[in-house]
C-alpha cells in the first residue's frame, strides 16, 4: 500500500510533517483548508455539518468528555465564526455534570433556520449520579445573525446519532442512541417517541423520501421503515443490505455498525437513496419505489483502492464524509487507507508503523459508473488530511469536509492519533481543479 524510501525515513515516520518523504502509489490532492478554534481546540466530529443556502458551512464539533461548539464559515469571504458553546447556552459548564457535548447529526436547513440535535456521550465528569444529565436538546441557527435558539428537550436521557427532515409535513426525526425514533413537531416545538427501532447499535444516518417516509438500518443488514400517513412502524421483512457474513461466527458474531449502512443520503434527482454499508464500504443504490419495500442494487466497493479486492474485514471500517454533488452528478467520498479510524484510536494495518489514516478522496459517476480514484488529501501547507468525520455540497459543486488535519503549530493542536498531533480542520475540494 505504501513504501518507504528507506529504513531510515521509517524511523522518521513519528515526527510531524514528514509524510511529504513517502513514495505513495496514488497522486497527492492538495485541498484549502482552514482551522476552527485555538481555544476551544475540540477534538473531534461526525456528520455535525452543512452547507446552507446562502453559502455558509455550519459546522457542529465535540470533544469527548467537554463541550460541543458550532461554527460558521462564510465562503464568500473566507472567514471563520464561532457561534456558541452548547455547555454555555444551557447553563451546564463548571458544573460537574454530565453535558451536551455532541453533535453527531447531519444537520437541516428550514425557512431560514439550520437545525440539529445534540448529545452527551461521556461528555462530563466519568464518576458522577446520572441523574444530575439534563437530557438532550433540540437547536436551531437563525441563518441571518448565527443565533443559536435552544428549542425544546428531546427526552430525559439519550441523545441524537441521526436526524432527517420531512419539510412538507414541518417535522424533523432524530434515532437516539436508546435505539428510539424521535419525531420533533417544527411549528409545535414538541418531540413525540415512536418507539424503538434497534436494540444494538443503532446506525449513524437515517434518511426522508419523496413521501415522507423515514428509513434506517440494523443490524445483521436489516432496514426498517416509519410512514407518517399511517402512523406505523416497521422491519422490512424481504429486503436486506449487502452485507458479507463469511467472517462471522458465534464467537465473533460482529453485530456492530459494520453490518449496517453507515450512510445514507436522498437523491431527489432519481428519487432514490444512495448508501454506504459501514464494514465493505459497498456503494448501493436503494430504489423505495420498487415494490412494497423497494430494491436494493450494489454498485461497487468504494474503499480506497489498496483495499479493493482484499478480504470483506481487512477493509477499514466506512467514514461518515460521503456526498452527492448534483452539480456534477457524482458521489465523492473520503475513506482512509491505514486502518479503522476514530480521533484518538486507530486499529488496523500499518499500525505497527505509527502510520496515521491518511484520507483519499475518490468519486463515483452515478450516470455512468466509473468509479475515479483522485488521490490523497495534504493542504497546500502540507499537512495530511487524517481522517473525515462528514462532508457536504455547496451550490457550485465544491466538496467542503471536516475532519483531522496534520497540526504542527502547538497553538491549534487539540490530540494525538498515536504520537502524531492533529487538530480538526475544513477542508475544500473543487472538482474542477481536476485534470
Amino acid at each position: 500500500m505504501m513504501k518507504l524510501l528507506s529504513s531510515t525515513l521509517a524511523a522518521l515516520l513519528l515526527c510531524s510533517l514528514v509524510y511529504a518523504e513517502l513514495e505513495l502509489d496514488y497522486p497527492v490532492y492538495e485541498i484549502d483548508h482552514w482551522h476552527f478554534s485555538d481555544i476551544d481546540k475540540d477534538a473531534q466530529m461526525w456528520s455535525g455539518m452543512y452547507v446552507g443556502s446562502n453559502d455558509k458551512v455550519y459546522v457542529g464539533l465535540c470533544t469527548h468528555g467537554d463541550a460541543a461548539n458550532v461554527y460558521e464559515f462564510d465562503i464568500a469571504t473566507n472567514t471563520m465564526r464561532h457561534l456558541g458553546n452548547l455547555t454555555i447556552i444551557l447553563g451546564e459548564r463548571g458544573k460537574g455534570i454530565w453535558t451536551n457535548g455532541k453533535i453527531h447529526v447531519r444537520m437541516s436547513e428550514f425557512e431560514g433556520y439550520i437545525y440539529f440535535g445534540s448529545f452527551c456521550e461521556d461528555n462530563g465528569p466519568p464518576s458522577i449520579d446520572h441523574s444530575t444529565w439534563e437530557g438532550p436538546w433540540w437547536f436551531r441557527i437563525k441563518m441571518e445573525t448565527g443565533e443559536i435558539e435552544t428549542l425544546s428537550k428531546i427526552n430525559d436521557y439519550w441523545g441524537l446519532l441521526g436526524q432527517a427532515l420531512d419539510p412538507e409535513r414541518r417535522l424533523l426525526y432524530g434515532l437516539a442512541e436508546d435505539g428510539n425514533l424521535y419525531k420533533y413537531y417544527i411549528d409545535e416545538d414538541y418531540t413525540e417517541d415512536l418507539g424503538k427501532v434497534d436494540n444494538w447499535d443503532i446506525c449513524r444516518t437515517i434518511i426522508t423520501d419523496d413521501l415522507g417516509r423515514v428509513y434506517g438500518s440494523y443490524t445483521p443488514g436489516r432496514i426498517w421503515r416509519y410512514d407518517p400517513e399511517t402512523d406505523s412502524l416497521e422491519d422490512l421483512k424481504y429486503i436486506r443490505l449487502p452485507i458479507d457474513y463469511s467472517a462471522r461466527t458465534m464467537a465473533n458474531p460482529m453485530l456492530d455498525r459494520r453490518s449496517q449502512w453507515r450512510y445514507a443520503e436522498w437523491d431527489p434527482v432519481e428519487r432514490v437513496a444512495f448508501g454506504l454499508t459501514g464494514g465493505e464500504n459497498l456503494l448501493f443504490r436503494y430504489d423505495v419505489h420498487d415494490g412494497p419495500e423497494g430494491s436494493i442494487e450494489i454498485l461497487d466497493r468504494i474503499c480506497a483502492p489498496q483495499f479493493r479486492d482484499a478480504m470483506p474485514f481487512d477493509v477499514p471500517s466506512a467514514t461518515l464524509a460521503m456526498t452527492i454533488n448534483p452539480v456534477d452528478r457524482k458521489i465523492y467520498y473520503i475513506p482512509v487507507v491505514s486502518g479503522d479510524f476514530d480521533y484518538g484510536a486507530v486499529e488496523g494495518v500499518n499500525t505497527d508503523l505509527n502510520l496515521p489514516p491518511l484520507s483519499f478522496m475518490l468519486s463515483y459517476d452515478i450516470e455512468s459508473g466509473e468509479l475515479n480514484d483522485i488521490g490523497y488529501m495534504r493542504t497546500k501547507s502540507g499537512r495530511w488530511a487524517y481522517g473525515m468525520g462528514g462532508a457536504e455540497t455547496d451550490s457550485q459543486g465544491r466538496i467542503w469536509f471536516v475532519g483531522a488535519f496534520e497540526e504542527p503549530d502547538p497553538k491549534y493542536q487539540a490530540w494525538k492519533i498515536g504520537d502524531q498531533p492533529y487538530a480538526m480542520g475544513l477542508g475544500m475540494f473543487d472538482p474542477k481543479n481536476v485534470k
